[in-house]
């Protein structure tokens, strides 16, 4: 917010420099984040008169203009359009310094002898009014230095508000906090006026609690037209373009007191009524920046009796706004809801000074004060006679008084501060009752943050200076941090897969309806954010995968050979009326296996049984892990589902729970991405249950020092037996000297029957006593055989 020290001072009585009255908002918790000093920065410029212009006569558009400056006449060659005979300009005499060190000499302009220069607003260093020269119109005397005609110099401070500090967002509102922090008191506020007995505009609120107070007063008689010199410059002082007179009053009074205003042309509202209601879907408002918004129903309005003609705390019509021809004025002062205004602003995106402080909460005390002091203003100005205000006001609760004591507020802020001290702090900004030992404090009206007793120990640190709180290391006992069962599991995979050589990412838990399409997914039933920044964070993710997917894209496109990334994270969905969270672990494989530097011509690249060995290494102690594809019944179903390719993809269940899903990505999917040449392998797994499970406790085994035997067998069976079953056909043979079972090739083709399928598995032997002989090797082999073949048809390859 820009500051004007001169405007400050008004209200408070100040002495200090700009730079020390830094130095004390940074104490009391306003950042001065920028210091601007305005003023004359030129010499040499006076009050001048064009006596005569004439064409010059060797150039179009420059004139020869006499000039006098009270003092003498001289001849000045100006290329200004709108300079003319009779006006009152600001002349540069030669000798003149202007801003940038410019020093004015008279020089020949086109064969024309020029002594000076008629200068324009933006050539002095001042805010730019209109194009060409400054027309300074009738009153000051000529010769008179132009710089001290614009009045004392000024400091302009950018003061940092933060949002739960509303009632500083104005001049008086800051002055008020440096009033308590000084101990001085604040200048009264002017804006009493004289009030015909004349009835005003009927008005009507149909929602109370969102608009609990609105006030209005009829003004008749005005007559628009261009601010005097003193509005117009503190307007432009805080970066502000002076528009007319009454829409001047109200950016004034906005910026002096802190209460937003807006004044409506009587004659331009229809039925002579003013409806304070809902928005009806199909409505529009063309507002006061010449844009026009289409107004969801539900919105807080101000309607005459067709239309809305404002949006309630946050902008007005362009169609009711005041004009140099506008006779009649309503003047509004409204308290409207901080959570209407700021859905209205969201849902229009449309931000105003105004919705900037109705949003955060403005003073429900303040409108009337604010209005009286505008009326008297646009009365003192403009002319006209004022009615008598016309209100509608709501109960406003009242602020429930604070309990609290010296006591708690020094163990709130670790200090020593005696009982005077803190109640003289808290008197300067509220009412208090009590003494020391205990009191209540009531907070005041335009104090909406102070609602505990640690509330007002943040004020008294605040008044009272946090520098004078002793520095004492409060007492620690160091306790180590607890784990959850999730962080402990997200810690394990991490290291597992990083381990196995896969780059961790980090995706937006958001994502847009196009990326939900792409990946084959579906935004119904997603939680959805309510305002989104944009389109592309409008739902929260329903699989890690779609974020893989763009970052595989993305590294492809720059160059990578492979990708090998995980990413651990949060799913979301929808159960009744609650969102689900889920947290999940995904991963993407594709290109070379290898270093480039390592790679032969026909180096291997990511394939299936990698993934699906990253998984098995994540079910570690899982316990018994069954496989089946996700299409049977069996397999159950995953929110990624339709990532994955619908044969070539596989899906881990333990006691019919499907806790992970390894396969090849859907070619759509694929496709989508610019992956399909890829021959990308994607996972996915329940990390909240890996982290629920029961993880037995490691146990030593006894291993044997002798050497053991091993048998290859080539096993031709059925096409569609799962190697699992294989397995438990192998276990069921309670063979106690078999250690190990490894399938290390599979083969169909030439010499293997059709609708057959070759397993060579490679069982391994062995004692802990003694070496085991030939005979009881083969005894074993033939068990296991015997028993392949009863249970899966199987026979050896021969």
């Amino acid at each position: 917010m820009k500051v004007s020290y001169n405007w400050l001072k008004e209200h408070l009585p100040l002495e200090l420099s700009a730079t020390e009255l830094a130095g004390h908002l940074l104490k009391i918790g306003f950042e001065v984040a920028g210091h601007e000093r305005l003023g004359p920065t030129f010499t040499g410029v006076v009050v001048g008169k064009v006596v005569s212009k004439d064409k010059h006569p060797n150039a179009d558009k420059l004139s020869v203009c006499v000039v006098d400056d009270g003092a003498v006449k001289r001849t000045v060659v100006c290329g200004a359009p709108n300079v003319d005979a009779g006006q009152t300009v600001a002349y540069a005499r030669p000798g003149a310094v202007l801003p940038g060190g410019f020093k004015i000499e008279g020089r020949k302009l086109r064969g024309v002898e020029s002594q000076g220069m008629i200068c324009s607003r933006s050539e002095l260093g001042l805010p730019k009014d209109v194009d060409g020269i400054w027309i300074m119109g009738e009153g000051p005397a000529l010769g008179a230095d132009v710089g001290s005609l614009l009045g004392p110099a000024d400091d302009i401070l950018e003061v940092e508000v933060t949002t739960n500090r509303p009632d500083c967002l104005s001049h008086r509102g800051l002055a008020r906090e440096l009033a308590a922090y000084f101990r001085k008191e604040l200048k009264p506020l002017g804006g009493g006026m004289m009030e015909s007995a004349k009835t005003s505009f009927p008005v009507t609120v149909e929602d109370p609690e969102a608009c609990p107070f609105y006030g209005g007063r009829l003004i008749e008689g005005v007559a628009v037209g261009e601010s005097p010199a003193w509005l117009k410059a503190k307007l432009e002082a805080i970066g502000l373009r002076p528009i007319n007179s009454v829409v001047d009053i109200t950016n004034f009074v906005l910026h002096d007191i802190g209460q937003p205003l807006h004044a409506f042309d009587a004659d331009k509202l229809a039925g002579a009524k003013i409806v304070v209601r809902r928005s009806k879907a199909g409505e529009k408002l063309l507002a006061l920046d010449h844009r026009v918004y289409d107004l969801p129903a539900g919105l807080l309005v101000i309607a005459d009796g067709e239309k809305p003609v404002a949006l309630a705390g946050v902008m007005g019509g362009e169609d009711s706004a005041v004009t140099t021809a506008t006779k009649r004025i309503i003047l509004e002062g409204a308290f409207f809801n901080p959570v209407e205004a700021r859905k209205s602003s969201q849902k229009t995106r449309l931000r105003s000074d105004s919705s900037y402080r109705f949003e955060r909460g403005t003073d429900p005390a303040a409108p009337r004060a604010a209005a009286d002091r505008a009326a008297a203003l646009i009365l003192q100005i403009a002319g006209g006679a004022a009615a008598k205000p016309f209100e509608v006001a709501a109960r406003i609760p009242a602020r429930t008084p604070i309990r609290a004591s010296v006591a708690k507020i020094n163990g709130v802020l670790g200090s020593d501060f005696t009982d005077l001290a803190v109640m003289q702090a808290l008197g300067a900004i509220g009412s208090i009752n009590g003494n020391g030992v205990e009191f209540t404090y009531t907070a005041p009206s335009w104090r909406h943050d102070l609602l505990t007793a640690n509330d007002l120990a943040e004020e008294t640190g605040r008044f009272l200076g946090y520098d004078n709180i002793p520095y004492r290391m409060a007492p620690m006992a160091a306790r180590a941090a607890r784990l959850t069962p999730v962080e402990t599991e997200s810690r394990r995979v991490r290291t597992r897969l990083a381990g196995l050589g896969l780059w961790e990412a980090y995706n937006y838990d958001l994502v847009s309806e196009k990326t939900l399409l792409a990946c084959r997914l579906t935004a119904e039933g997603q939680p959805r954010v309510a305002q989104p920044l944009s389109e592309d964070w409008a739902v929260m993710r329903s699989s890690l995968l779609p974020g893989l997917l763009k970052n595989a894209q993305h590294n492809l496109s720059r160059g990578a050979d492979s990708v090998r990334f995980f990413e651990v994270g949060k799913s979301y969905s929808i159960r009744g009326k609650e969102v689900d969270e889920t947290w999940r672990v995904a991963g993407i494989l594709l290109g070379p296996v290898l270093d480039a530097r390592w790679q032969t011509a026909r180096a291997p690249r990511a394939s299936f049984y990698d993934g699906k060995a990253i998984v098995e290494d994540l079910l570690e102690k899982a316990g018994p892990v069954a496989w089946a594809k996700p299409s049977e019944p069996a397999a159950g179903k995953t929110p990624s589902d339709p990532l994955f390719h619908p044969t070539n993809s596989l899906r881990a269940t333990v006691n019919g729970t499907p806790v992970a899903t390894v396969g090849w990505l859907h070619p759509r999917v694929a496709r989508a991405y610019d992956l399909e040449r890829e021959g990308a392998i994607v996972l996915d797994a329940n990390l909240d249950w890996l982290a629920g499970r029961e993880i037995p406790p490691a146990r030593y085994e006894e291993f044997s020092a002798l050497p053991v035997s091993r048998r290859d067998l080539a096993l031709v069976l059925d096409k569609g037996a799962p190697d699992a079953r294989l397995r438990d056909v192998i276990r069921a043979c309670m063979v106690p000297e078999l250690q190990d079972t490894v399938l290390f090739d599979v083969y169909e083709g030439k010499g293997v029957p059709e609708g057959k399928i070759s397993l060579a598995i490679r069982l391994t032997f062995g004692r802990f006593d003694r070496t085991l002989t030939d005979a009881e090797v083969s005894a074993a082999v033939e068990k296991i055989v015997a028993a392949l073949a009863k249970e899966l048809g199987a026979s050896l390859r021969g």
